[in-house]
C-alpha cells in the first residue's frame, strides 16, 4: 500500500509543534544552568577564573558535539539524535551540579562536557527536523522555534530567580529540570516522523525529469509517508533511479568545509552571533561604565534587547513569507546597525532605549534564516547544519573573550562599533542564502 500525506495535515503541524517545544525545553535547561551560576560559584566558593574554566569546558563540550553529530543525525535521523541527546541532557544536567556540590568537581567536569556535548547534538537534530519540517509544511517557520528557545531561556531566569528567592537549593531544582527535559520532550518526540527523508519535496528541476516510472516511499507507518505537492511526486533523497536504497558515492565524499556556500553561510552565521551576542554578554556593563547609567537601568536595556529579539523572531515567518531571505536577511542587519550607532553615539535615556530596541529587532532572525539556507540540500543537511552552526558558535567562544580584551582598551560601548564592520559582511555574502528555485 502506497500512503501520501499532503503538506497541510495535522500530522505536520503536529510535527512542527514537537520542534517548537523541544526547542523550547533546550532554552529552558541551558538558561537553567546560567541562572544558577552565582548561586554555585557561592556554593562552591570558586573564583571567578574558576567558573571561567568551567565554561570553557561546557564550550568545549558543544563545540565537539556540533563537529561530531552531523554523520550521526544522517546515520540515525533527527528524532533517534534527539531521543537519545535529550537522555543524556536529563541525567548529566543534574549530575553536574550534584557531583560539584559534593566535592567531586573533576566528575562535576565530565559530566557538564558531556551535557554540552550532547546539547549542541540536540541543536544540530532540532534545527535539521525544522528545517525539514518547513520545507514540507511550505512556509517558514525557523524563526519560530528559535523564539521558542530564547522564550524557553527567558521562562528558566524567571524560575532560577523564584527558586532563588525561595532558597530551593541547586540539586532538587536541576533534577526537577531534568525530569521536565525528559517528560515533556519523549512526549512530544512521537509527532516527529522517524523518516524525514521520504517527507521532502522535489525541489530539483533535473528531479522531476524521468523516462520511467517514478519510484515512491511505501512505509508500513504514518510516520513514514511519502508527500506530494500538487502532481509532483516526491522522492525521497536516498532513492537512486531504480528505486535502490543504497546512498550515492557522492554523499559520502561531501564535504561541507570545502563548500565555498557553506562556508559563507557560516560566517553570515559567526556575524549574526557576534551582533547578537555582544549585548547579551557586555551592554549592561558597557552602559553603567560608558554611559553612566545605573545598575538597574543596564538590566533593563538586557531585558528590552532580549525582547526585541523574541518578538523579531515571532514576527519572522509572516515577514519571510512576503519578502525574500536576502532581503530580510539584509534589512535587519542594517536595522541592527542603525541600532548600534544609536547606542553607541547618540546621548541619552530615549536614544538608548530606541537603539537597543532597534539592535535587537535586527539581529533576531539572522541566525534563524542562516540556519534555514544551510538546510536547503536535503541530501547534506546536516554536515551543513553542523558546519554552519559550528562556524557560528565561535562567536560565542572567542566573542566575549575579544570584547573583553578590546573593551579593555578602548572602552566597552566604544569596542561596539567594531559590530558594523560584520553587518558589512553579513550584507555582502547576504546572497548566498537565497531560497533555491522550486
Amino acid at each position: 500500500m502506497i500512503a501520501r500525506l499532503p503538506l497541510d495535515t495535522p500530522a505536520t503541524i503536529r510535527w512542527i509543534r514537537a520542534i517548537l517545544v523541544i526547542f523550547f525545553l533546550m532554552g529552558f535547561g541551558f538558561g537553567t544552568w546560567l541562572s544558577r551560576l552565582p548561586t554555585l560559584r557561592d556554593s562552591l566558593g570558586a573564583s571567578t577564573l574558576e567558573m571561567s574554566l568551567y565554561g570553557l569546558c561546557l564550550a568545549a563540550g558543544s563545540l565537539t558535539g556540533m563537529l561530531l553529530s552531523a554523520r550521526a543525525v544522517e546515520r540515525f535521523g533527527p528524532r533517534k539524535m534527539m531521543a537519545f541527546t535529550i537522555a543524556v541532557q536529563v541525567v548529566a544536567l543534574p549530575l553536574t551540579v550534584v557531583f560539584m556540590l559534593a566535592g567531586s568537581i573533576p566528575l562535576g567536569i565530565i559530566a557538564l562536557f558531556v551535557y554540552g556535548l550532547n546539547f549542541s547534538a540536540a541543536d544540530v537534530a532540532m534545527n535539521v527536523s525544522g528545517a525539514n519540517a518547513e520545507r514540507v509544511y511550505g512556509k517558514p517557520r525557523l524563526p519560530l522555534m528559535h523564539a521558542f528557545y530564547s522564550i524557553g531561556a527567558m521562562a528558566s531566569m524567571g524560575v532560577g530567580s523564584a527558586t532563588e528567592a525561595l532558597g530551593v537549593p541547586l540539586q532538587p531544582h536541576f533534577i526537577a529540570v531534568g525530569v521536565l527535559l525528559g517528560v515533556a520532550g519523549f512526549a512530544v518526540l512521537g509527532w516527529v516522523p522517524r523518516n524525514e527523508d521520504a517527507l521532502r519535496p522535489v525541489t530539483s528541476s533535473a528531479s522531476l525529469v524521468t523516462t520511467g516510472p517514478v519510484p515512491v516511499v511505501e512505509s508500513a507507518t504514518g510516520d513514514e509517508l511519502a508527500t506530494v505537492t500538487g502532481s509532483v511526486p516526491v522522492i525521497p533523497a536516498h532513492l537512486t533511479e531504480g528505486g535502490a536504497t543504497t546512498a550515492p558515492a557522492t554523499k559520502r565524499r561531501y564535504n561541507p568545509w570545502r563548500d565555498p556556500r557553506v562556508i559563507c553561510i557560516g560566517l553570515i552565521t559567526l556575524s549574526a552571533g557576534l551582533i547578537e551576542g555582544s549585548p547579551a554578554d557586555w551592554l549592561p556593563l558597557a552602559l553603567v561604565d560608558g554611559r553612566g547609567v545605573t545598575n538597574e537601568f543596564g538590566a533593563l536595556m538586557l531585558a528590552l534587547f532580549y525582547g526585541a529579539v523574541v518578538t523579531a523572531r515571532l514576527a519572522g515567518s509572516a515577514i519571510l513569507m512576503r519578502f525574500t531571505r536576502v532581503a530580510v536577511l539584509r534589512m535587519s542587519l542594517l536595522v541592527a546597525a542603525v541600532g548600534i550607532f544609536t547606542v553607541v553615539l547618540v546621548p541619552g535615556p530615549v536614544p538608548l532605549v530606541v537603539g537597543t530596541i532597534l539592535w535587537g529587532l535586527g539581529s533576531g532572525v539572522c541566525w534563524p534564516i542562516t540556519i534555514s539556507a544551510a538546510a536547503d540540500r536535503h541530501e547534506t543537511a546536516a554536515r551543513d547544519v553542523a558546519t554552519v552552526s559550528a562556524i557560528g558558535y565561535t562567536s560565542m567562544l572567542l566573542g566575549p573573550m575579544a570584547f573583553g580584551v578590546l573593551g579593555e582598551q578602548i572602552g566597552l560601548l566604544t569596542a561596539f562599533l567594531v559590530l558594523p564592520l560584520f553587518v558589512v559582511l553579513g550584507i555582502v555574502l547576504a546572497g548566498v542564502t537565497r531560497e533555491p528555485k522550486q
